[in-house]
C-alpha cells in the first residue's frame, strides 16, 4: 500500500496515469495521494499514515484505529515515547495548525520511509516508484552500485537509488517544516539499555513469553482470522503458540506437501487445531515477466521467490493479517558471530552445550569500537573490486564508490556507537539488525504485504527491547528458547522435531540432537558432493526432501525469463552476462545451486529502474 506526501502540487494528468489505484487529498498546503486500501487517520489537530501496526499498552480499546491515534499523540510529545508505545511501524504525522511533517519509525526500521527535500519542495513516502515518479528526481550511482554488487544487495544507511532521496534509519524521528527545514532530529536508543544478569538460574523466560503473547494479542486486536507463516522452525512455532485460541488460525507455508519441512509444519498446525495450507510452483523462483514487474510494482521487495507460491496461489477474500517470525535471529544471539560459527559449534559442543559454561564475554571501549569499525569497512571495501565495477554501466569508479559507502557506513556505525554497548561481541549483532534484517530480511514482510497485513511481532518495539536485554549469555545456544518452550502453552509444540535434527522431538537433550543434527548435516553434505560429481541432476539431493535448488535451475524457461527481465537493461551488458552466467553454471553443475536471491534482487533492481524512467518519461 503506497501513499506521497508534497507541499508541490500534482495535475491532474500525471495523477491519472500513475501506475496505483490512489485517492488525492488535500491538507492545507499538502497533497496526499494515497493507494485504496491504506487508512490516512484525521484528528482535530493531526492527519498520519502508518505502515505496520502501533499499540497503545495502557489502552484497554478493541479498536486498532484508536490505538494509533492514542501512539500519534504520544510520538508528537515526546521521542522515544514511553515504554507502553509498542509495535513495529513507519508513520508520517501532519500537523495541521503547523503544517509541520513528523517522520518515525521503530527501533529496526523493517517498514521504509523515504524523505526527498529539493530547495523547498517536500517529498514523504514509502515507495521508491512512487517518490520517483512524482519528484522526477535522478538516479543515485552509488545506490545503485550497492545493489548490485553485494555483500547484500542493498542500501546502506539512509541511502536509496534515487538522488538526494533519504530513508529513515533505524529509531530516527525526523521533524521537517513547510519550507523544507529540517528543524529537529531525535533517535531512539533504548536496544540493550537494562541487560540482565548472566547468571543462567533465570526466570526471565516467564516475564519474556507474558509480554510476547501480549504484543500479539494487541497486535491483532479486532482480527478474528489470522494467519501464521509457520516454517516449522522455534520463531514461528512462538507465533503459533502465542496466538489466542479463540483467533481462527490459517497456517501457511511454501514448499511440496512431501518436504520434509511441510510435515513439520503440518504437524505444528494440528497440534493448535489450526487449518493448514502449503502451496508449492517451482517455476515461480524465475517467474514470468509479467509476475515479477506485478510483485516490484506492488511491493518494490522482490527477493526471496518463495512467498511467490503463497501469494500468486492463495484464494484470498479479504486482506487479513499475517504473522512472520523473528527477522533479526535475535532470541538466539545468532548474529553475534564470535560464537555462532558452524565450526565454533562443533569445537565447543561439550564445553557450552553440555557443561553449560559461561561464555566470556569483551568489555567494550572506544579503541575496540574504532578496531571494529576499521575491520567491517575493509570487509565491504574488498567487494568494490574493479573487476565488479566494470561490469555495471556506470560513470563512477571504485574509489568513488567506496567514498559513498564509507559515508553511508558511518550513518550506521554512529547508530551502534550512540548505544553504548557494554560487550564489543554485540557490535556485529546491532550492526546485523540495522543492515540485514533492516532490509533483505524485512522484504518478506513487505513482500507479503501486497495481499495480507504483514506483520512482524518479534521485531516490535516491545519485543526487540526485551530481548535486547536479556544477557547474551543466556540467549548464546538456544539457551533461553529451550526454558522457553518448557512454559505450558509452548511444551506441547516442542515434543515435535525440527529440520535440523529429524524423528528427535525438540524438547530433547543436546547431546542427543546435537548428533542427530551432525550425522544429517554429514550424509547432505556427502549427498551434494556425489550429486556435483555426476553433474546428474536426477540423483538424491537431501537425506530429506526438501526445496531442491538443483531441479529449480532445469526450469526450462529460466534463461529466457532471464533475458526478459533484461530486454531493456540499465545495470551494463556485463553485469547481466555475470548474472546469466551464473544461472547456466548452476544449471550445468558447474557450481552448487545455491538460492538465486543475488539473480532475482538484480532483475528486481533493474525492473525498478525500468519501471521509474518509463513512468517518468509518460508523465
Amino acid at each position: 500500500m503506497k501513499f506521497l506526501v508534497t507541499n508541490t502540487s500534482i495535475n491532474k494528468k500525471t495523477f491519472s496515469k500513475l501506475p496505483f489505484e490512489l485517492n488525492n487529498t488535500l491538507i492545507g498546503d499538502y497533497n496526499i495521494i494515497i493507494e485504496k486500501g491504506l487508512d490516512l487517520i484525521e484528528t482535530d489537530s493531526h492527519c498520519s499514515i502508518t505502515d505496520g501496526y502501533l499499540r497503545d499498552l495502557s489502552s484497554v480499546s478493541q479498536d486498532p484505529t484508536s490505538h494509533t491515534i492514542q501512539a500519534v499523540e504520544q510520538i508528537v510529545a515526546e521521542w522515544p515515547v514511553s515504554e507502553n508505545i509498542t509495535g513495529s511501524f513507519s508513520t508520517t504525522i501532519i500537523d495541521k495548525i503547523s503544517l509541520e511533517i513528523t517522520l518515525c519509525n521503530d527501533l529496526i526500521g523493517v517498514y521504509p520511509l523515504y524523505y526527498l527535500i529539493r530547495d523547498k519542495d517536500v517529498f514523504v513516502s514509502n515507495s521508491l516508484i512512487l517518490m520517483a515518479i512524482i519528484s522526477q528526481c535522478d538516479f543515485d550511482e552509488v545506490g545503485i552500485a550497492q545493489r548490485c554488487i553485494g555483500p547484500e544487495y542493498f542500501n546502506m544507511g539512509s541511502r536509496t537509488i534515487l538522488k538526494d532521496c533519504k530513508r529513515l534509519l533505524p529509531g530516527e524521528y525526523l521533524k521537517i517544516d513547510l519550507l523544507g527545514n529540517i528543524i529537529q532530529t531525535k533517535y531512539d536508543n533504548s536496544l540493550y539499555q537494562n541487560i540482565s544478569s548472566s547468571q543462567q538460574n533465570h526466570d526471565l523466560h516467564k516475564d519474556y513469553w507474558e509480554g510476547f503473547k501480549q504484543e500479539v494479542e494487541y497486535c491483532l486486536i479486532g482480527r478474528s482470522e489470522v494467519n501464521i507463516a509457520l516454517s516449522g522452525g522455534l520463531d514461528s512455532r512462538l507465533l503459533l503458540g502465542a496466538v489466542s485460541n479463540n483467533k481462527n488460525i490459517v497456517c501457511l507455508t511454501y514448499g511440496e506437501k512431501e518436504n520434509y519441512e511441510t510435515k513439520i509444519a503440518s504437524r505444528l498446525a494440528k497440534l493448535k487445531e489450526a487449518k493448514f495450507k502449503s502451496f508449492s510452483q517451482s517455476n515461480l523462483y524465475f517467474p514470468p515477466l509479467e509476475i515479477l514487474k506485478k510483485y516490484v510494482l506492488k511491493t518494490e521487495a522482490v527477493n526471496v521467490c518463495s512467498w511467490l507460491e503463497i501469494l500468486e496461489n492463495i484464494n484470498l477474500k479479504e486482506r487479513n493479517p499475517i504473522l512472520l517470525g523473528d527477522m533479526t535471529e535475535a532470541i538466539s544471539a545468532r548474529n553475534i558471530k564470535k560464537f555462532s560459527t558452524r565450526n565454533f559449534r562443533q569445537d565447543n559442543f561439550i564445553k557450552y552445550y553440555l557443561l553449560e559454561k559461561d561464555y566470556q564475554f569483551e568489555k567494550s571501549d572506544a579503541l575496540k569500537f574504532k578496531e571494529w569499525k576499521k575491520a567491517k569497512l575493509h570487509n565491504y571495501d574488498r567487494w568494490y573490486i574493479e573487476e565488479r565495477v566494470s561490469k555495471l554501466n556506470l560513470r563512477f569508479n571504485s574509489a568513488q564508490l567506496i567514498a559513498g559507502l564509507h559515508s553511508d557506513l558511518e550513518g550506521i556505525f554512529l547508530r551502534i556507537e550512540s548505544h553504548h554497548l557494554p560487550f564489543t561481541e554485540l557490535y556485529d549483532e546491532l550492526f546485523s539488525w540495522y543492515t540485514h534484517s533492516r532490509i533483505p530480511m524485512s522484504k518478506q514482510i513487505l513482500i507479503c504485504n501486497s495481499d495480507f497485513h504483514s506483520y512482524c511481532p518479534p521485531m516490535s518495539n516491545l519485543i526487540i527491547r526485551n530481548t535486547s536485554n536479556i544477557h547474551p549469555n543466556l540467549r548464546l545456544g538456544n539457551r533461553f528458547l529451550n526454558k522457553l518452550f518448557k512454559i505450558g502453552e509452548l511444551n506441547k509444540l516442542n515434543k515435535i522435531p525440527t529440520s535440523q535434527a529429524p524423528f528427535i522431538p525438540q524438547n530433547f537433550l543436546d547431546i542427543i540432537k546435537f548428533p542427530i543434527w551432525g550425522f544429517r548435516s554429514k550424509i547432505d553434505h556427502f549427498l551434494i558432493k556425489r550429486l556435483i560429481k555426476h553433474k546428474d541432476p536426477s540423483k538424491r539431493y537431501r537425506l530429506f526432501k526438501s526445496i531442491n535448488w538443483v531441479l529449480i535451475y532445469q526450469n526450462p524457461d529460466m534463461e529466457k525469463n532471464l533475458k526478459k527481465y533484461f530486454e531493456k537493461n540499465h545495470l551494463g551488458e556485463g553485469y547481466f552476462n555475470y548474472l546469466l552466467n551464473r544461472a547456466i553454471q548452476r544449471k550445468n553443475l558447474d557450481q552448487w545451486p545455491f538460492a538465486n536471491t543475488e539473480l532475482i534482487n538484480g532483475a528486481s533492481l533493474n525492473m525498478e529502474i525500468d519501471l521509474i524512467k518509463s513512468f517518468q518519461q509518460d508523465k
